[in-house]
């Protein structure tokens, strides 16, 4: 499990109750003032469309996200309030290095800075004012910490972070740590009266939580949210803790230097089952991926091409469920990956 060590990870910074790793995103919070309000009229700026997307609890499952993360992806000299949008969506794909990559762009805009990072630490719930206070039961769904990838690979150290909130009438610290084994939150009662809370540990893109732990005590279900009961006078923190397994499942590649010639001249092709009738939301994908990437492409069904889904192209294969939702999400990152690169 993880040691007291990491925490002397923490690169502390005077801009508010929010401690990250050393960085571009650290840097970005460090230019917030915690004198100033926060406020969410950075939205005013992204359109009608805005508000409702991002404040949903579940984005990607609606048809019209695609379309604003396209627009607000390609768009000509890209906004702070666009990268806020896109680190916000890039969070709730579980994508966490693609989120914070477009926080630290914020670093010229305290005040989008400020309003996003509640919604990505403590990860307060998405349609919460970034300066309410939780309402006792609420779920927490944090964003794992820049370096999470590396730090579960045991390519560096385990990588920590933490963020100080209100829960009804208490004052709560969550410390949010990363290593190899899996994934440790620690939540403190900090002041004020008892509150309760639920947590959903994150993933990772290739690791899974496969068993989790309250103060050690093995749970009997996998990764449902956990229930946090604190108490003034608590002895310590309530532990959670989530084992890491690598996801046994094959997901698209990055691309590299440049897009490969079958993708640009035969396009991009989500194939569904062969029984399957394509469905708004993946339509909405392939729409909004081939018009980012400048290729063609679509929705086909296996085994039936025909003159306007030609065989030939680059073809991934898209199931049902969590599986196909986090394929897409892939292909939404190595999307962001080319346009960031151009």
């Amino acid at each position: 499990m993880l040691t007291t060590l990491s925490l002397l990870l923490i690169i502390p910074f005077p801009a508010g109750d929010v401690l990250l790793p050393e960085g571009p995103a650290a840097r970005a919070w460090a230019s917030v003032d915690p004198r100033d309000a926060l406020s969410d009229e950075w939205l005013k700026e992204l359109g009608e469309d805005a508000p409702a997307i991002l404040s949903h609890p579940d984005p990607w499952s609606q048809p019209a996200t695609w379309g604003s993360w396209g627009r607000w992806l390609a768009s000509g000299e890209r906004t702070s309030q666009e990268s806020g949008a896109l680190a916000l969506l890039a969070a709730r794909s579980g994508r966490p290095k693609d989120a914070w990559s477009h926080y630290a762009a914020l670093v010229a805009d305290p005040a989008s800075a400020a309003a996003v990072m509640p919604r990505l630490l403590p990860g307060v719930p998405a349609d919460l004012p970034p300066d309410a206070p939780l309402p006792v039961g609420s779920l927490l769904r944090p964003t794992p910490p820049p370096g999470a990838l590396d730090a579960a690979r045991g390519v560096v150290a385990p990588v920590t972070a933490s963020a100080t909130f209100q829960v009804g009438e208490a004052q709560v610290r969550l410390v949010i740590s990363i290593e190899r084994a899996g994934v440790e939150a620690k939540l403190h009662h900090l002041s004020g009266e008892p509150a309760s809370l639920h947590v959903q540990l994150p993933e990772l893109p290739s690791r899974e939580v496969r068993v989790t732990y309250i103060d050690w005590l093995r749970q009997e279900t996998p990764n449902d949210p956990l229930l946090v009961e604190l108490k003034p006078g608590m002895d310590g923190p309530v532990h959670l803790f989530g084992r890491f397994m690598p996801r046994e499942e094959h997901l698209p590649a990055l691309p590299k230097e440049r897009l490969p010639a079958q993708l640009i001249e035969a396009g991009l092709w989500l194939e569904i089952e062969a029984g399957s009738s394509p469905t708004a939301l993946q339509a909405a994908a392939a729409d909004a991926i081939t018009t980012c990437l400048g290729v063609p492409g679509g929705v086909r069904r296996a085994g039936a091409p025909s003159s306007s889904t030609p065989s030939a192209g680059t073809i991934v294969s898209l199931s049902d469920g969590p599986s196909g939702a986090r394929t897409l999400s892939r292909i939404a990152g190595a999307t962001e990956a080319w346009i960031n690169s151009r």
